[in-house]
């Protein structure tokens, strides 16, 4: 998708990087009604694949528009189980919506660990972000925005407090 739009009003931020990360704070409720609260950063990953900007242009950073907590597996939560960190890659399309997920085979392994990455799965498939655009420069003053495809790492970390799951992510 291609818009037109001139600079004076637009807030733009300067990236070269395909990665590019937003980041959330909310509280939600889990199906007892009890308050979960959850924070959530991009981890950017060593290597990573970025986008080249010629000069004059500059790229929008997308922003996390709605984000569901992964659920703590039911049939893990014991006391004193372990805590598990999960990093998965979320690859999103042009629009901003996640296509895929994928848990990254450097974290921990453990028992239960295919029904963590399955629960960071089903909540991030859900999450939507705003499009990343990059401005090309028209040179009378507009800009041609053009709509990309990025990616972000997440972690996601599950443990128990005081007796009841709790599921957080943070960058690294």
């Amino acid at each position: 998708m291609k818009v037109s739009l001139s600079w004076p009003g637009r807030v733009s931020w300067m990236l070269g990087a395909i990665l590019v990360g937003g980041c959330s704070t909310q509280e939600e409720r889990n199906s007892s009604g009890e308050p979960r609260t959850s924070y959530a950063e991009m981890a950017a990953p060593a290597g990573a694949a970025h986008y080249t900007l010629q000069p004059g242009e500059t790229a929008v950073k997308p922003v996390l528009d709605k984000r569901v907590s992964p659920v703590y597996p039911p049939t893990l939560v014991h006391p004193g189980a372990a805590p598990v960190t999960v990093v998965a890659q979320l690859v999103m399309d042009e629009n901003g919506h996640v296509r895929a997920v994928h848990p990254q085979a450097s974290t921990a392994d453990g028992p239960g660990r295919a029904l963590f990455d399955d629960a960071v799965e089903q909540a991030a498939m859900k999450w939507t972000f705003t499009p990343m655009y990059v401005q090309h420069p028209r040179g009378d003053g507009t800009y041609e925005m053009t709509q990309k495809p990025f990616s972000l790492l997440y972690v996601f970390d599950f443990r128990m407090v005081d007796g009841k799951p709790v599921v957080e992510s943070a960058g690294r």
